[in-house]
């Protein structure tokens, strides 16, 4: 929620308050905290202080596919399932075996490959994770891949958000989007 957002929501619930008041409010309190707040966070405060609730969720920055960089931890990303490979089976060091799933997913800003590890490969194994679907993956970390850039891995701790009933479908690019000839 933008400084703009909030001042609105600050005037609908409190009709008693004009907009220059409710300005005068903000940086009254942004003098008090010494300058140390944006000027968004210091209108959540103001709202905090007149009772009047602001949703948090919009906190929370959108991580794009293009910022993500190698050696990140707890990395939450949503995008279009673009390519599933098959599931392989290998043998650990310690000779248990283990299980992989590769994906690439994209957003408008990119596309990233996505590693499963054990248990998280049913998923795609129960083609629950499939082309075209909408996929949120949660607490991943990421790695540089073989080809030297990112990838996104999901091990035991990551969250996987199959079903997005308020995704934005035009939000993210099409499967049909990503098909290219041989040469290119």
């Amino acid at each position: 929620m933008t400084f703009k957002d909030i001042i609105e929501r600050i005037l609908l619930s409190r009709k008693d308050l004009t907009r220059d008041r409710v300005l005068r409010m903000i940086e009254e309190k942004k003098t008090s905290v010494q300058g140390f707040f944006t000027d968004e966070a210091t209108a959540r405060m103001v709202a905090s202080d007149l009772k009047v609730e602001i949703p948090t969720d919009s906190l929370q920055p959108r991580l794009e596919i293009k910022n993500l960089i190698s050696g990140l931890n707890d990395v939450t990303i949503t995008g279009r399932v673009i390519i599933v490979y098959p599931p392989q089976t290998f043998t650990r060091q310690d000779l248990t075996e283990g299980r992989v799933a590769r994906l690439l997913i994209a957003d408008r800003s990119g596309t990233v490959r996505v590693v499963l590890w054990d248990e998280k490969v049913s998923s795609v194994e129960n083609e629950e994770i499939k082309q075209g679907r909408i996929v949120k993956l949660s607490h991943g970390y990421t790695r540089t891949g073989l080809d030297g850039k990112p990838e996104l891995h999901v091990g035991s701790r990551t969250e996987i958000q199959i079903h997005l009933p308020d995704a934005d479908e035009s939000a993210y690019p099409q499967v049909t989007q990503f098909p290219k000839k041989i040469e290119e």
